[in-house]
């Protein structure tokens, strides 16, 4: 009964088979989300539905093809891309519509078409959600799961261990080997692979291996036919190409800082003051009503204002809702001691500068919402690194402040990754990585998983 059992968690722990049904469920969800969607706009138009029915197989046949090119059947991080989703549903709204105007024969109106674009985008939205969750509940199960073995020293074994049990995904953990310091135990290592049966191996901590040594662990995995992964460092992250160098003969590695082109910048900025504002006229009952309890719960201002350091070491002065009693910053130097994060930051649990109010807001985030005046007047965007107070910014290592290659935003990558559960080196590590992958449709899905974040009060306290 046990082989019986393990027989699928075999079957989808091939590679292949694995992708191969992902690409059929996915495709066949959003095919059938487009027959949803023209079903109903046809019904709402009160018209006959046979015009939109009979060009069903062309229209499906386009609205998949424009997925395909959105990369929306891609691997998990490449596909679940909101801004992708959009595209593709306005491409197939535009393409559809041009070919109406040129082919009038075909019945379809401009109403019709964009409703049926609005009905399937929803659709489909709504099925590849279930299907990432119905996903995840699988990879929680077991079922498959890509046995992999961690090699590295203990610390980052640690951190890559924590990661993969706070995001369960296709690979799972079959065993480690310790790095041993410089040098990689290749004994270990083999004897370990066939013991676990491993049909992976992930390498962390690449950059403390001498190139002999590197180079003999790449050969004993590859005559194994096992794929090698290896997690980059902060340097691997920024964006460089191999140029041959003329004076000195050898291949170099050109490092090119992460920026943003001007209208890139100028579309963010456009964002970031449209939600801004929208955001504070919304929210403007809600600021009344925090201000007043947190008034009435202690005294002292109702906004606490603290400088802090944005881009390019820059300081200004973040506004927030009080959630601490009026002498707090008086008092942290009394409570170092008891500091509980790692690195320069500052982070405990039970802070008893905590107001009543101030820890309900801090479980919400409400506390964080004034930063929209920040956003207004261009100091912080929606989206970016984390600004840190000053005092932390000193306690910083010069490879830490490469972050503050971008404005700072409101929420991070990092926070829908962890929040405060995360080590300031992680915090780093993908703040780098965001930096360096930047797109509206990146910022859209950290948006959308920060509500997440919050609702669920991930990390926050």
């Amino acid at each position: 009964m046990r082989i019986l059992r393990d027989i699928p968690k075999r079957l989808l722990g091939f590679k292949f088979l694995r992708r191969s049904t992902s690409v059929l469920v996915l495709a066949f969800a959003d095919g059938l989300a487009l027959v949803l969607g023209l079903s109903g706009a046809a019904w709402a138009s009160g018209g006959a539905p046979e015009p939109a029915l009979n060009l069903a197989p062309l229209l499906v046949a386009a609205w998949i093809t424009l997925f395909t090119a959105f990369r929306l059947y891609d691997r998990a991080p490449v596909r679940r891309s909101p801004g992708g989703l959009v595209g593709a549903a306005f491409c197939w709204a535009g393409l559809v519509t041009i070919g109406a105007a040129i082919y009038p024969a075909s019945g379809l109106d401009l109403g019709e078409i964009l409703f049926a674009a609005a009905i399937a985008f929803l659709c489909s939205g709504a099925l590849r959600f279930i299907y990432e969750r119905a996903i995840g509940r699988i990879y929680r199960r077991g079922f498959g799961q890509t046995p992999v073995l961690v090699v590295g020293n203990e610390e980052d074994r640690t951190r890559l261990r924590r990661s993969m049990e706070r995001a369960p995904g296709p690979y799972v953990l079959a065993g480690e080997v310790d790095l041993g310091g410089t040098e990689a135990d290749l004994a270990a290592l083999r004897e370990t692979l066939d013991r676990t049966e491993a049909r992976g191996v992930v390498l962390v901590g690449a950059e403390q291996l001498p190139d002999d040594e590197l180079l003999d662990l790449i050969y004993s995995v590859r005559l194994r036919g096992i794929p090698l992964r290896v997690v980059p460092g902060a340097f691997a992250l920024m964006r460089g190409r191999t140029v041959l160098s003329e004076g000195m003969g050898l291949p170099l590695l050109e490092v090119h800082y992460p920026g943003l082109d001007n209208t890139q910048r100028t579309l963010k900025r456009v964002l970031d003051v449209a939600f801004s504002v929208v955001g504070l006229v919304l929210l403007s009952p809600l600021f009344l009503a925090v201000a007043l309890a947190v008034r009435l719960d202690s005294p002292g201002p109702v906004l606490f204002r603290q400088k802090r350091v944005g881009a390019d070491e820059k300081v200004f002065v973040c506004y927030m809702f009080r959630s601490m009693q009026r002498d707090a910053e008086l008092r942290q130097a009394d409570l170092e001691a008891f500091n509980e994060a790692e690195g320069p930051v500052f982070k405990m649990r039970e802070d008893p500068r905590v107001t009543r109010v101030g820890r309900l807001l801090r479980r919400w985030s409400i506390d964080e919402l004034p930063q929209l005046f920040n956003v207004l007047k261009g100091e912080m965007s929606l989206v970016g690194p984390r600004p840190l107070p000053v005092r932390d910014f000193l306690r910083m290592e010069e490879q830490h402040k490469r972050r503050l290659g971008a404005i700072p935003g409101m929420t991070g990558y990092w926070q829908t990754s962890g929040r405060s559960d995360l080590s300031f080196e992680e915090m780093v590590r993908l703040d780098l990585y965001y930096i360096e992958n930047w797109s509206l449709s990146f910022d859209l899905k950290i948006i959308l998983k920060t509500l997440g974040a919050v609702l669920r009060r991930e990390g926050a306290y």
